[in-house]
């Protein structure tokens, strides 16, 4: 099983369980300001139809210099230690 796969397995265990609840909070209230997550019924997602900059620049398509969002569901993806923000906000 890819890496990918594991993490995105043990980031909705970790939510289940409650584990690395304090990691969770700290990161989500970094998630919730950024201008590519996105609110969805199955929770804060990191929205992959935006692309962002180091300086919080939005764009709708691919430029130089921006990332894509990564589509994760935020609530499991920040429960996970060694995991980060794909522009390192966390």
């Amino acid at each position: 099983m890819s890496n990918r796969i594991t993490d995105i397995i043990n980031g909705h265990i970790n939510e289940a369980l409650g584990k690395e609840q304090d990691l969770s909070i700290k990161r989500l209230a970094i998630c919730y300001e950024c201008p590519i997550s996105k609110l969805t019924s199955l929770g804060l997602i990191c929205d992959n139809s935006k692309w962002i900059s180091a300086k919080n620049e939005v764009s709708l398509e691919a430029k130089p210099g921006y990332t894509k969002g990564c589509g994760c569901r935020l609530q499991a993806k920040t429960r996970l230690p060694h995991n980060h923000c794909i522009i390192n906000k966390w």
